[in-house]
C-alpha cells in the first residue's frame, strides 16, 4: 500500500498526482468502456473534530475476521489520526496513544493480533498487538513518510520519499526490536507490497519515473523494466506472487486532468501495460479472489467521483462509480473473501470540509466489459 502523492484537504486528501509518458511498447489499449450496474451501500460517514475539518478515511484493512478503518482530519494541518473497527454493524473508535496528531496513511496486518500503521505527516509508526496501540518509532521534524509493509510483529518496513523523488526520511526495517536504515538505492522507496518476508516488490521513487525494486532476503535490486514501465508515476503495487504483480499509476501530468489511468502486469518474464482512457487520479490495488483485483480511483473533473474496477482478466475491468452533490473521493478498497463483499473508503466534500465515508458491495460482481 502507498499514502497519497497529492495531499489537498480540500481533496479529502484522497487524490495522488503522478507524472510521465504516453503509452508506447507493449501497451494494450482496451477498446471500449463499460460501467457496471452496481449498488454500493453506505456503511458509515464521520466527522472528526471541527465542523471545516476534512475528515476522510485513507486505507481500509481485513486482519483475520475483523475490518479496520484508518484515517482523520486536515492532513499537515489542525489535525487528529483515527483508528476504528467494524462491531457488528458500527464503526467503534479504538483507542490510539495519547497526544498524537496528523492522520493515518497507510496500514499493513500480516494478521489481526499484528498491525502496522503510519502517519505520513505525523512521521510516526504505531502497532497493534491484538490489545492496545503502541508508539512504535517517530521521526518527528526529519520528514514525511510514505508506506509500511510488515510481513510479522518483528520484521516491517517504513519508507520516506516524497512523490516526486525527493529523499526524506528514507527506509527503514524494523528487524526483532531494532529500526536499520537502508542505505543505497533502496533508500528512494516509496511504497511497497510484500509475498512473504524473503520476496518484497517496492516502487522506488526517481525523478521523471520510477523504478521497481525486489527484496530477495538478503538486498534489494532494481527488477528489469523494459518500455511498459518507464516514464510512468507509479502510485500502487500489488505482489500476489513472484509471477503475479501490478502496478497502477497516471501518464503525463501535463494532460489534462492529470493524464490517464495506466495498470501494469508482471508475469513473472515480463511486463505489460493497460492504458485506460480513464481521466483519474491512480489509488490503490487490492486482491480479490483468484484471478481478480480491485482498483480504485478518482476522476480528476470539477467535480471528483469515486471509482471502484473489478479486474478479472488482464485488461477487462467493469468500472462502477460513487458520486455525491459536492464530490466523493476513494483511497482504498478490500475484499472479504467469507462474504464475498468489498469495502471501500474515502471521503465526501461538504461546503464546510469534508466527511469520513466507508461503502460496501455485499453481492457478487463480475467484470463484464473493458475500460
Amino acid at each position: 500500500m502507498a499514502m497519497f502523492r497529492s495531499l489537498s484537504a480540500a481533496a479529502l486528501f484522497l487524490l495522488p498526482s503522478f507524472a510521465a509518458g504516453s503509452p508506447f511498447g507493449h501497451s494494450q489499449v482496451p477498446q471500449r468502456a463499460t460501467t457496471a450496474a452496481v449498488t454500493w451501500s453506505t456503511a458509515a460517514t464521520q466527522h472528526f473534530g471541527q465542523a471545516g475539518n476534512a475528515s476522510g478515511y485513507s486505507t481500509i484493512l481485513a486482519a483475520g475476521r475483523q475490518l479496520w478503518v484508518f484515517g482523520g482530519t486536515n492532513p499537515g494541518g489542525d489535525s487528529m489520526p483515527v483508528a476504528e473497527t467494524l462491531t457488528g454493524s458500527r464503526w467503534v473508535q479504538s483507542a490510539l496513544p495519547a497526544g498524537l496528531t496528523d492522520f493515518i496513511s497507510d496500514a499493513s496486518a500480516p494478521s489481526r493480533r499484528d498491525i502496522w500503521v503510519i502517519s505520513g505527516y505525523g512521521a510516526y509508526v504505531l502497532h497493534w498487538n491484538g490489545q492496545r496501540w503502541r508508539l512504535v518509532r517517530t521521526w518527528r521534524g526529519q520528514g514525511t513518510l510514505s508506506g509500511v509493509v510488515a510481513t510479522s510483529w518483528k520484521n516491517a518496513w517504513v519508507f520516506g520519499t516524497t512523490a516526486g523523488g525527493y529523499h526524506t526520511i528514507g527506509t527503514w526495517r524494523y528487524d526483532d526490536g531494532y529500526w536499520t536504515r537502508v542505505p543505497g538505492l533502496a533508500g528512494d522507496i516509496y511504497s511497497a507490497s510484500a509475498v512473504s518476508a524473503g520476496d518484497i516488490w517496492a516502487i522506488d521513487a526517481l525523478g521523471s519515473s520510477d523504478a521497481i525494486m525486489r527484496f530477495g532476503g538478503r538486498h534489494w535490486r532494481t527488477v528489469p523494466a523494459g518500455p511498459d514501465i518507464t516514464q510512468i508515476r507509479w502510485g500502487g503495487i500489488l505482489a500476489e506472487s513472484d509471477y503475479d504483480v501490478w502496478l497502477i499509476g497516471n501518464t503525463s501530468s501535463s494532460e489534462p486532468g492529470g493524464g490517464r489511468l495506466v495498470l501494469a502486469h508482471w508475469d513473472g518474464m515480463s511486463w505489460t501495460r493497460y492504458v485506460t482512457r480513464l481521466q483519474a487520479w491512480a489509488g490503490r490495488l487490492a486482491p480479490a479472489g483468484p484471478g481478480r483485483i480491485i482498483v480504485t480511483a478518482t476522476s480528476s473533473g470539477i467535480l471528483p467521483t469515486g471509482l471502484i474496477g473489478l479486474m478479472t482478466t488482464p485488461g477487462r475491468i467493469a468500472w462502477s462509480d460513487l458520486t455525491s452533490a459536492l464530490g466523493t473521493g476513494v483511497s482504498d478498497a478490500t475484499y472479504v473473501a467469507r462474504t464475498g463483499s468489498i469495502w471501500a473508503t474515502g471521503g465526501i466534500l461538504t461546503r464546510l470540509g469534508g466527511d469520513a465515508a466507508v461503502w460496501v458491495r455485499h453481492a457478487s460482481w463480475d467484470a463484464a466489459g473493458t475500460d
